[in-house]
């Protein structure tokens, strides 16, 4: 997964979810819902998109302490 950015977690009640977006050649990304299904990662849903962010959250007051935006 070159150019992803990954987020995985695990449900209480469901199985392990992962949330990949793929940077395209274009100013596009592919994104990705993916599911755990006895280990192996079957995709649940996908789209193209634009304009990705990542924020990071400091502990407790709210304020961006990184970020990140999509090429």
């Amino acid at each position: 997964m070159s150019n992803s950015i990954a987020l995985e977690w695990t449900p209480a009640d469901a199985p392990r979810q992962r949330l990949v977006f793929t940077a395209k050649d274009t100013n596009e990304w592919v994104r990705l819902v993916m599911e755990d299904q006895d280990g192996t990662w079957q995709v649940t849903s996908q789209e193209v998109v634009t304009d990705v962010d990542l924020e990071q959250y400091g502990a407790g007051n709210g304020s961006p302490v990184t970020g990140y935006h999509g090429p």
